[in-house]
């Protein structure tokens, strides 16, 4: 028998009514718990006049704003399925998710209206609601209608989300999470995270229609009665900003190593007051020593993790929560993601689905209950064998049971026979002092089959490094078949809508180049 699920909402407005719940970095405003409560109660009236019911979709494209927690907790209420949209895609792509979603209803701001339209228009979705400004009809609808009280009649095994993935090839998969999954992730992190006291504030500048905005850290946060603050878009300034002179103390942050990097080279960053940071998570890429270094120089120790849309999303954690965080944090193994979350069960597996032995590269499979059930519209089975979900990642684990990643398997090349993984070789580019981004690639090679290239954003446009340097660089620290034997310079390294470097784009643009 499924667990009943509870209304975290009405429950924090009914034990804290006045504390912070939920506000906007961007207009410095925030909702108590009983405030947000009383708009989530009325949102949940308003969508079921519009036809929401248990288990329909409800669509959204808009850029981050307090309106997708409310729409968020709304579609909890009354059993429906939020979709968010990611509005970095191209109107086709969205239309081939809303399609696949077959949505109720589609929730839009004012600037993605036109967008909105024709992807509702293209997909026959029934019902819109907009905002714009406070006075916008998501507004007024909600002001006026009554309020509707949670009825204890869902479990959890009822899907909350349906989060599209950034795949590469195809239509990407809609992933499900459920009210037990997203429970079991924010017990899954408690410990590590910090997630568990109640005056946490956690400032959201991650897209809300990716796991990394919604779960990383906001929806645990808020599950244990903390605040979150969300910001339209990531700029530097303006966060750093909002991290060290927020009215209420900010205490929690997420972002990806490329983030933390550019709010470190802020004029402000050497004298700004971190001294209410709790719990800064990076995650979405390997973060190299160096990064974590300057972070800790501040006071701020960035604590690597590891996870996916389909992991609930953290299955692994460095672990800093010692009466000396400091010292734990010196004494921590540089490159790693630390050992399983207390729910998760962790395997490493080769090619014919053998476990591998400590320092031995394996794909990651993980088993739990804050992994995904399945996707939308698509054969779970083909993503799951006996119960693990194939994560497609590539790991080792040393003695101490520490993880270390080494990037996507199907990222990974063959050079003489020795298998090579772009993400150990970015690690160390990516600290060249002529180095500002890098991404390698596996292409042709007449002797040893492939061998790396290196794709380079120099940090001074007129003196990049060249091919020599970098491999005296690199040499002492990878082994020789590693180094890269090509090198491309180029502006920028195109990425998709989370910051990751898109490499099906990169080895479509050089599959012609051999050495």
């Amino acid at each position: 028998m499924a667990f009943v699920a509870h209304d975290w909402v009405a429950y924090h407005a009914d034990h804290r009514p006045d504390a912070p719940a939920l506000g906007s970095a961007d207009d410095s405003t925030m909702q108590t718990w009983a405030q947000l409560e009383d708009r989530v109660g009325r949102l949940a009236r308003v969508l079921r006049a519009r036809g929401v019911g248990k288990g329909d979709r409800i669509l959204v494209v808009a850029e981050n704003d307090p309106r997708l927690f409310e729409i968020q907790f709304a579609a909890m209420r009354i059993g429906a399925v939020l979709t968010p949209v990611n509005w970095r895609l191209a109107v086709p792509e969205m239309i081939d998710i809303a399609i696949d979603a077959d949505p109720r209803l589609i929730i839009h701001d004012a600037h993605w209206a036109q967008v909105a339209h024709a992807v509702a228009d293209r997909a026959a979705v029934p019902q819109r609601l907009s905002w714009a400004s406070d006075d916008s009809e998501y507004d007024i609808a909600v002001a006026a209608a009554e309020y509707l009280a949670p009825n204890g009649n869902l479990t959890f095994d009822d899907p909350t989300h349906i989060l599209y993935t950034s795949g590469t090839t195809g239509l990407p998969k809609g992933v499900l999470s459920t009210h037990g999954t997203l429970v079991w992730h924010a017990l899954n992190t408690a410990q590590t995270t910090r997630f568990s006291e109640p005056d946490n504030h956690h400032l959201n500048p991650m897209p809300l229609f990716h796991a990394g905005g919604l779960n990383v850290m906001a929806n645990p946060v808020m599950y244990f009665g903390g605040a979150v603050s969300t910001m339209r878009r990531f700029a530097p300034e303006p966060v750093l900003s909002a991290l060290t002179r927020s009215e209420v103390p900010v205490t929690h942050f997420a972002a990806i190593p490329l983030m933390y990097r550019s709010i470190s080279t802020q004029q402000d960053f050497s004298g700004a007051d971190f001294s209410n940071a709790r719990q800064f998570i990076v995650a979405g890429a390997i973060a190299e020593p160096e990064l974590l270094q300057i972070w800790a120089d501040r006071g701020v120790l960035l604590q690597p993790q590891y996870g996916g849309t389909e992991h609930g999303p953290m299955a692994t954690a460095l672990d800093y929560s010692t009466a000396d965080p400091m010292a734990a944090f010196a004494k921590a193994k540089a490159g790693s993601t630390g050992k399983a979350a207390r729910h998760t069960q962790i395997r490493l597996v080769d090619q014919d689905g053998n476990d591998v032995p400590a320092g031995r590269t394996g794909e990651i499979w993980l088993r739990g209950p804050s992994v995904t059930p399945g996707y939308w519209n698509r054969n779970t089975e083909e993503y799951f064998t006996d119960g693990w979900y194939r994560t497609g990642d590539g790991a080792r684990y040393d003695a101490d049971g520490y993880y270390y990643l080494s990037g996507r398997v199907k990222e990974m090349f063959k050079s003489g026979g020795e298998n090579v993984y772009p993400a150990e070789i970015e690690r160390i580019l990516c600290v060249h002092p002529k180095v500002a981004d890098v991404a390698v690639i596996g292409i042709a090679h007449e002797v040893w089959g492939e061998t790396g290239m290196a794709v380079v954003v120099p940090a001074t446009p007129h003196d990049p490094p060249t091919l020599e340097e970098l491999n005296e660089f690199a040499g002492p620290r990878l082994a020789r078949f590693k180094l890269p034997k090509a090198l491309t310079v180029v502006p920028e390294l195109p990425r998709n809508a989370t910051g990751k470097v898109s490499r099906s784009e990169l080895k479509q643009q050089y599959c012609g180049v051999r050495v």
